[in-house]
């Protein structure tokens, strides 16, 4: 029974991590968009050379958008909250909310 958590524990590592190296590199000469000066948690996702805004209270989320903003959970429709959902959790999908 160990061996298999260890085995689990090892593939999630390892599908993470091998998700991370995916990323290209970031052109310099590419400008970001400026961000607003108020009401603005910035943000940086991985494999986005451009900072931007956290996630607002109601907004969708998932492994694909900017973390929910501070305070704030990614929660799905069975009421599972993630600060930040990882890459692998391609699947989890939720509104940021308050928990």
């Amino acid at each position: 029974m160990e061996n298999c958590c260890i085995l689990r524990l090892f593939i999630l590592v390892s599908l993470g991590s091998s998700m991370t190296l995916a990323c290209g590199k970031c052109d310099p000469d590419v400008p970001c968009p400026p961000l607003p000066s108020k009401n603005c948690d910035v943000v940086q996702r991985p494999c986005h050379c451009c900072r931007e805004c956290a996630r607002r209270l109601g907004d969708n989320c998932s492994w694909a958008t900017a973390r929910c903003a501070s305070g704030l959970m990614c929660v799905n429709d069975d009421g599972e909250a993630l600060v930040k959902v990882p890459r692998f959790l391609t699947y989890f999908k939720g509104t940021c909310q308050f928990v």
